[in-house]
């Protein structure tokens, strides 16, 4: 993080005053190392089906100890370690929201921190016989992940061939860097048949170039569907129902 004109004039002072103190025999007041800590962040996952660029709100909570002023901090939003927005950290609140663009810097996990703080403290100056103040630059790294994920969506055909039944499963998801929707290789996704009032899974597959088949005796007519679970860049989705 860059230092200001007025903070490196104010550390060439507080060095000189340091100097000083030394000279006159009499000990510095104790510096407070981290006079607020981060705790923890506020933050909601989102989907996207289009190729726009979305706020996400965040909050931040924090504790500070007894000698605590106040306290500023630019904090990192980054994916893959690459930074995607910085927030601005002030008076122990976010002040803005961060700005994710998946057509950029794509769907997956995401993450809020760590955050550099530049933070003032009070003390008491037994020198000067009075109360002053002091700052300190630290990096906090308390973070938190939050997933971008594509909407997706499925669907299930079915024939029938005397008592053998071929299930012909699909899927997409959004993809925001193409504007549309692609073909979705979807993991564990699951094949299941109805029973009574619940669903049973007859396969678990996954999918290649968005599809996935199966083929299964079955002489009675039976209602069937396809259930993809979430991922870390895709929503789940069931297809509706089919009787065959």
């Amino acid at each position: 993080m860059q230092l200001s004109a007025t903070r490196l004039i104010r550390m060439a002072t507080a060095g000189l005053a340091l100097s000083g103190l030394l000279l006159a025999g009499t000990a510095p007041a104790q510096a407070s190392e981290r006079p607020i800590d981060i705790t923890g962040y506020s933050v909601s996952s989102i989907t996207v089906a289009d190729s726009n660029c979305h706020y996400v709100s965040v909050k931040a909570s924090s504790k500070v100890k007894s000698d605590y002023e106040d306290a500023y901090a630019f904090i990192d939003v980054t994916r893959n370690g690459g930074l995607v927005d910085s927030l601005w950290f002030e008076n122990r609140k976010v002040s803005d929201r961060a700005l994710i663009c998946p057509s950029w810097d794509g769907l997956g996990t995401y993450k809020v921190g760590p955050a550099d703080v530049s933070a003032t403290y009070s003390y008491w100056d037994s020198y000067f016989g009075y109360q002053d103040t002091d700052y300190v630059d630290y990096t906090d790294r308390t973070s938190k992940s939050f997933q971008v994920r594509g909407k997706t969506k499925s669907s299930l055909s079915a024939k029938r061939s005397g008592s053998k039944v071929t299930l012909t499963a699909k899927a997409q998801v959004y993809s925001p860097e193409k504007y549309r929707y692609g073909q979705y290789n979807a993991k564990q996704a699951k094949f299941q048949v109805k029973s009574g009032n619940s669903w049973k899974t007859l396969k678990t597959v996954s999918l290649k170039k968005g599809t996935a088949k199966l083929t299964l005796k079955q002489s009675k007519k039976k209602a069937y569907r396809l259930s993809i679970p979430t991922a870390s860049w895709a929503t789940s989705t069931n297809s509706k129902s089919v009787s065959k």
